[in-house]
This record gives structure tokens, sequence and C-alpha cells, in this order.
């Protein structure tokens, strides 16, 4: 039975991108670009995917972990090396192959699946995926016979003046009969010039005997290439594009949308609105009618509905439906803000979770905690989490009120309907429906302050 396979080039530094990761591993929109790669190759009707790694391959694994299969290329000479180190695999395997360069972010799984149905119409042994791009230079130059067949591709280096004028250039991508292919890549002769072995020389070796054909993309975009930190950033721009695009058109609102960033993983249901300069990145999900930004960053979190988010960082954590973010709060770290609360500013919470009709209004920190329903924390209140060496949790039970400037020394709890005066240090556990004062008894000393405060002489 054929199967169908994807082969990712993926083994080079990229000292372009002037990074000591590798080249493949660089974020674009807070994912790696070979993840992009991964997920469309998952979407699409690909069996089964393997790596070709070289440099620091242990940061692509860790990213990849076991949704592919890896092969290494120790010493890096040519995408006809690369491949060759796949052959003993792939060359028995019935079926095609989908070769792709591993610093291709935009490729879309739709795509894919269209460069497989019209090589198999077709029946090629060898289809190359062609494009016409804006500016072609430093693209391999795609050559047709009279009768529209390719019968060569020449890298601009090689090209004489006449062959630098085809706009149609090489993408780099693409998809061959295993058991033709693989079988004659041992053949394919070393460049005299660089001393490297490319994919291209394989359309001479094939064109007499097999068929070779081409699959031509409109967008160029889709199969552009990321070799530096320039590419990287016109990248970000086409992927945003396409992203808010889809949202917009299914019912997103996007004031200013050249301001607004989303992830390729994110999902924003119908109704939502958002406002200039907020990033939403990771596996994000905000549901109808909820209200972000402007300048709202929010990572991996879950935002439920009628939620207004505006001036605020959220990351890891869920915001229950019908509450208040911000402006310039901070959720991290599985934070999980219960129904109705209110989080205002300058209110920074780390793995904590509220109940319902919870208000920190200002200024305050709330770390490592458990926080009941209907709790209120004053301004400059804090929860003291850490002793030094350990971090500790406090537990705050229903219908507290929690005054200004108050120090919650943890490990401590807090039970229910208990009021905590201004100003108090609590280390010791309050039972409910206490009233607390834990504070230094005030001591006026009268006429002392003439002597520590002189008058200023007037001039």
């Amino acid at each position: 039975m054929n199967k169908n396979y994807a082969l990712v080039l993926a083994a080079g530094k990229g000292t372009r991108m002037k990074t000591d990761i590798p080249k493949v591993a660089y974020p674009i929109l807070k994912k790696p670009i070979i993840e992009y790669i991964v997920e469309n190759i998952e979407k699409s009707i690909i069996d089964e995917t393997y790596l070709i790694l070289g440099y620091k391959k242990e940061v692509v694994e860790d990213i990849i972990k076991d949704r592919a299969k890896y092969i290494y290329q120790e010493e890096q000479l040519g995408t006809g090396h690369a491949a060759l180190q796949a052959a003993p695999i792939l060359k028995d395997k019935k079926g095609t192959t989908f070769i792709i360069p591993g610093d291709t972010p935009l490729i879309w799984y739709k795509h894919i699946n269209r460069f497989f149905k019209t090589h198999e119409e077709n029946g090629n042994d060898l289809t190359v995926v062609t494009t016409y791009p804006d500016d072609p230079e430093g693209y391999g130059r795609i050559i047709r016979n009279d009768q529209k067949m390719i019968v060569d591709i020449v890298e601009e280096r090689n090209a004489n003046s006449y062959q630098k004028e085809i706009k149609e250039v090489n993408s780099g991508i693409y998809l061959v009969n295993n058991e033709v292919f693989f079988k004659l890549l041992k053949d394919i002769p070393k460049n005299p010039v660089t001393n490297e072995y490319y994919i291209t020389d394989m359309i001479k070796l094939m064109k007499k005997d097999y068929k070779v054909g081409a699959y031509t993309i409109k967008n160029s975009s889709v199969v552009m290439g990321v070799n530096d930190l320039y590419q990287v950033s016109k990248a970000e721009k086409y992927l945003r594009e396409y992203i808010n695009k889809e949202h917009l058109i299914n019912g997103v609102s996007m004031i200013n949308p050249e301001t607004i960033t989303i992830g390729h993983n994110v999902t924003i249901e119908p109704g939502v609105v958002i406002y200039p300069n907020s990033t939403i990145t990771g596996k994000t999900l905000i549901k109808e009618n909820s209200i972000i930004g402007p300048n709202t960053e929010i990572h991996n979190s879950t935002i439920y509905e009628n939620v207004l988010a505006k001036h605020s960082f959220i990351y890891d954590s869920i915001v229950r439906e019908n509450s208040t973010i911000g402006p310039f709060a901070h959720l991290r770290d599985n934070t999980e803000v219960g129904p109705n609360n209110r989080i205002g500013n300058f209110v920074e919470m780390k793995k904590t979770k509220t109940g319902k009709k919870t208000t920190a209004a200002h200024l305050a920190y709330i770390g490592d905690s458990i926080v009941g329903s209907n709790v209120n924390f004053g301004c400059g209140s804090i929860t003291v989490n850490f002793d030094g060496k350990e971090k500790h949790q406090t537990h705050i039970g229903d219908n507290v009120f929690i005054g200004c400037n108050v120090n919650l020394i943890a490990p401590i709890e807090i039970g229910d309907n208990v009021f905590i005066a201004a100003g108090s240090t609590v280390t010791k556990n309050i039972p409910s429906n206490a009233f607390s004062i834990a504070r230094s008894r005030q001591i006026n000393k009268d006429d002392y302050a003439r002597f520590l405060i002189k008058p200023k002489k007037e001039e």
C-alpha cells in the first residue's frame, strides 16, 4: 500500500540569523519555525514525517518530541546530501515523499494536499513547486523547453544574463516517487564550486527516463524561506495578515488590525472586540463578547465570555466570565480569576485561584493563594509567599475584607467573614467571623516634632 511521507530538511545552523539556536527553532509569533511546518504536515494527507537534523539537534527534538521521526546529518553538504541520509529508509517505501526546507513557516496544509493531488494526477516521478516572487534575486531559475517542460534549475550564481531575467523560480519544495528518486540520489554530482550536492541536479538525472513536472503556486509568500531576521519580519507580517483576515471574516472585530498580532493556534469566538496594539499568542481561547485591549498581551490563556482586559498581561492563566482585568494588571503562572472579579490597576497575581465577585482594585500582589468569593483586597495588600528559600500558600475564605497595606505572611489561613484592619502584618491563622488587628499601638509625643523639624528661614 502506497503511503505519503514528509522529509523536512532542518539540519543547518542558519548563520545569517546570527543566533546560537538552529534556524528552524527561531520563533515567529512566539512559535518556532519548525513547529509551523510540522503542524501543517500533521493536518495534511501525509502519513509519516521525518526530520533531517544536524546543528544542535536536541533543540529541535525538544520542540517536536515524538511528532516526527529523526534522521541525522552530521556534516551539512547541501540539500542532496541531506536527502541522501534518508535514502536507506525511504527508497524501499512505496509512495510519495514531500520534501521541504525547514525554514518555510507559511506553508499551509491545504497547499500540501494540492501538491500531492497534482503530482498523482499527472503521474509525475518528480514534481517541483515553483513560484513567481516580486523579486527573484537569489533564487534558482526554472528552465523550460519549448514544450514548457522543466529541463533544469539554474542557481543564480551560475545563471547567465538571459536566465536571470526568468521570473519563475524554485521554491525548494519537491514531491518525489520514493522508489525512483532515492535510488538515483546517489548518482547526483558534487558541485565543483561549493563541493556540495543539490536536489536540483536530480532534474537532469530524471528528465530522460522519468516524468518531471511542476506545480506553480501563485502566492509566493506561502513558500518563502526565512534566512535572516529581515525575512523573519516579512514572514511575521504575512502570517499576521493571513490570521487576522480569517478572524475578521469569522466575526471578530479588530480596531486597526495592522497593529494587532494573533498567533497561529489562537481560537477567538465571534463577537470579540480587539483594540489596537494587542498581542494574543500560544494556545489561547477567547470566548464571545469579550473585549481585549488596547495594549494587552495574552499568551496560553483562556478568556471566558464578557471579559474586559485592557493594558494588561495575561500569561498561562484563566479568566472566568464577566470579570474585568486592568488597566496594568499582570496574571501569570496558572492563575485562575473567578467570575465577576475585578482585578485592577497594578495588581499582580501568580499561581492563584479566586472565587466569585472578588476584588483587588489596585496596587496588590496575590501569589500562591486560594481565595474565596466576595473577598476585597485593599490597596497595597500583599500575600507574602516567599521566605527566602521556599514559596508558601495563603488560603482565604469567603466574605473577607482585607484593609489597605495588609501583609499576610504565608503559610496562613484566613477563615470566612473575616475583617482585617488596615496596616496589619498577619502571621497567625484567623478563624471565621474574627476581626483582626496586627499593628503597633500609635503613640503621639506632644511637641517632639519641633526639635526634629526646623522651619525654613525666609529668604
